[in-house]
């Protein structure tokens, strides 16, 4: 669920490349208006959720290309002017790229971790029992008696009787 001020956020760096998309527009293709779309686009890597970074990289690629077109023309050197519009979408994807990467890293960390602590708690409830006499592995490694062990580790106090299937061995 989106928070009010993340919401604002998009909406605020949508105006701004709008902005730029528009000052780019009006000034002549020497000037390097397109660095502002990659500030932006490097901007929304640091809160921007995944389908949020890929909306803003596309938007912002796009004004890229579209500022190119609506520029004036006041040169020969239309291949710099090329270039420089190469080198924006290529800034662009490789912010785009790093910060999904980053992303998925974090949350394959995230499941790993989530993971370890199943096993740690599984583990952890595992208890070292004498498959002969029955008898618990303690901390330190000694055995002791089952009883003596579950007295001291919880708050169970035992007795002692004898159920009807061994009383019956018991008689027999």
């Amino acid at each position: 669920m989106e928070t009010p001020s993340r919401s604002w956020r998009v909406v605020l760096t949508v105006i701004g490349s709008v902005v730029v998309l528009a000052l780019d527009a009006v000034t002549p293709l020497g000037l390097a208006v397109w660095l502002l779309q990659v500030v932006l686009v490097w901007i929304a890597t640091f809160w921007a959720d995944r389908r949020e970074i890929i909306g803003i990289a596309v938007l912002c690629a796009t004004f890229i290309v579209l500022g190119y077109w609506l520029s004036p023309k006041t040169g020969p050197m239309i291949w710099v002017d090329q270039s420089n519009v190469l080198f924006g979408l290529g800034a662009v994807l490789a912010l785009t790229h790093s910060c999904l990467r980053r992303m998925a890293t974090e949350n394959a960390r995230r499941k790993a971790a989530q993971e370890v602590g199943q096993m740690v708690r599984i583990v952890s409830s595992l208890l070292p029992m004498c498959a002969w006499c029955r008898r618990i592995r303690n901390e330190s490694g000694a055995w002791e008696r089952l009883e003596i062990y579950v007295r001291n580790h919880s708050h169970v106090e035992f007795t002692h009787g004898i159920c009807q299937e061994c009383a019956a061995r018991l008689d027999g």
